[in-house]
């Protein structure tokens, strides 16, 4: 019986081994996994659940870095938690605060959104800077964030960790003003920040704010926590024409703006007898762009409108300097004996800048603007964008990318979500012009042609920053 069962637990022990060899990789594997992934999470910010169908684009981090380098925190208040650490009861410093302020808005400095109640006063949220709510915070000497409307001061959601509610001021936490332009408190001996979060993780700091997403204290972060105070009188000051403008006497629009600019009439054939028409597109067109010390995409751009269209066409390249270009680069760009390549005096220029700069070097009617990374393919059709602008009173023919999203579309002022916002609808027009197949729309993506002098006109090509690049006005 002893042989019997020392035989067996030798068995079953063989099995349990050679279980473990085959299988002890996967399990290895699938908890290294996981552990990625829950360190990933951390750090990957979801996009807006409840937003608007707005078009954004890449934010060039190599140059907004340069921003206001003199307003960036000390590296000690910079602060780095490694995710794990649960938050401790608060350890209020009464001499901590430095500043004071009363009646201010609490404006989000990089996503121009205000920090407000939610509709029962409970818990901070992002919300639009409306001028017709009251939004106001005041900071007092011992430390209270109050919001001004409820009479509460803001204070650790017990219920969700990190977030900030409204209570009773009794029970207020203690913050501080740090340069004018950080909200700070003590948080088991670290210092945070009032900041706009993630919808999925308020831990998490978030710069490129959502509507009605929590405002939490996180690890203060140079940008994402960054508040602009503003006094209430100069905002509604500053929103005047705003709140003055009447909406029209007819159309569904009840939105207060909506008076400001009256509706983009249709575009209009043009009598043959006002119509000059475009015999070579090289007589007629030059392509306008601004490049960012990227030679070799320039001459890529001309390559590619050689090879699809048979032709050369006048190119017009401003760069930012100061610096100039080897001789072997400036040998290669002789291929092309149409392309003006500027070099200016700044290391940074701006976009809207440098394209004003080569706009003012064209000599034909119509220019195409694109930007350096752009190349031509087989359905790039020059031709029918000359015949709009030659036919019609068009000033502007929008194209658009290949494999890519439709950047054309509305912008709108309207209701949604029980709120009146403004808002940019991508891929819905109003106007169709049937003979062409197009839509006469309120915005373009950045590769259009335009009539040369009528942009000159009013002072070239303006990138209109409301939180997307492909407005041009």
């Amino acid at each position: 019986q002893h042989y019997y069962i020392t035989n067996n637990l030798r068995y079953i022990g063989r099995m349990v081994s050679n279980l473990m060899k085959k299988y002890v990789g996967l399990v290895v594997l699938l908890i290294c996994a996981i552990l990625a992934l829950k360190e990933i999470a951390q750090f990957v910010s979801p996009p807006c659940i409840n937003s608007l169908n707005f078009t954004l684009t890449t934010i060039n981090t190599e140059r907004s870095s340069r921003r206001q380098d003199h307003m960036k925190i000390p590296s000690e208040v910079i602060i780095k938690l490694d995710g794990k650490a649960k938050p401790q009861p608060l350890s209020a410093v009464a001499n901590q605060y430095s500043d004071t302020f009363t009646g201010n808005r609490l404006k989000i400095w990089f996503g121009g959104r205000c920090i407000d109640a939610d509709d029962d006063n409970k818990e901070l949220t992002v919300a639009h800077c409306n001028p017709d709510w009251e939004q106001t915070f005041s900071l007092t000497a011992e430390g209270k964030l109050i919001h001004d409307p409820s009479g509460k001061c803001a204070a650790l959601n017990k219920n969700k960790l990190y977030s900030l509610n409204l209570v009773d001021c009794e029970e207020g936490m203690i913050f501080n003003l740090f340069n004018n332009s950080f909200i700070r408190s003590e948080i088991g001996g670290r210092t945070m920040c009032i900041s706009p979060t993630v919808q999925t993780d308020i831990r998490q700091s978030n710069r490129f704010t959502c509507l009605n997403v929590p405002v939490a204290l996180t690890p203060c972060h140079e940008e994402d926590s960054r508040i602009e105070l503003i006094e209430e009188s100069f905002f509604l000051s500053e929103r005047k024409t705003f709140k003055d403008t009447v909406a029209p006497s007819t159309g569904s629009c009840t939105f207060k703006a909506c008076g400001l600019n009256p509706p983009v009439k249709a575009v209009e054939m043009l009598k043959p007898l006002f119509t000059i028409r475009c015999k070579k597109v090289f007589d007629c067109v030059t392509v306008v762009t601004k490049t960012a010390r990227r030679p070799y995409l320039v001459m890529r751009l001309a390559k590619s409108i050689r090879d699809k269209k048979g032709y050369d066409l006048r190119i017009i390249a401003y760069d930012d300097g100061p610096n100039d270009y080897p001789k072997e680069v400036w040998d290669d760009m002789k291929e092309y004996p149409f392309l003006q390549y500027m070099i200016g005096d700044s290391d940074d220029m701006g976009i809207s800048l440098g394209r004003n700069l080569a706009l003012k070097m064209v000599k034909t009617k119509y220019f195409l603007l694109v930007d350096d990374d752009h190349v031509f393919n087989d359905k790039s059709n020059l031709d029918k964008m000359i015949e709009i602008l030659d036919t019609t009173d068009a000033t502007l023919v929008g194209g658009k990318f290949e494999g890519f999203m439709k950047f054309a579309g509305a912008l709108r002022f309207g209701n949604y979500h029980g709120r009146e916002e403004f808002a940019i609808f991508s891929g819905h027009c109003d106007r169709n012009l049937t003979k062409w197949g197009c839509e006469q729309c309120d915005s373009t993506s950045n590769i259009f042609m335009a009539k040369t002098q009528p942009v000159l006109e009013v002072s070239g090509v303006r990138a209109v920053r409301l939180n997307q690049q492909h407005l041009h006005g």
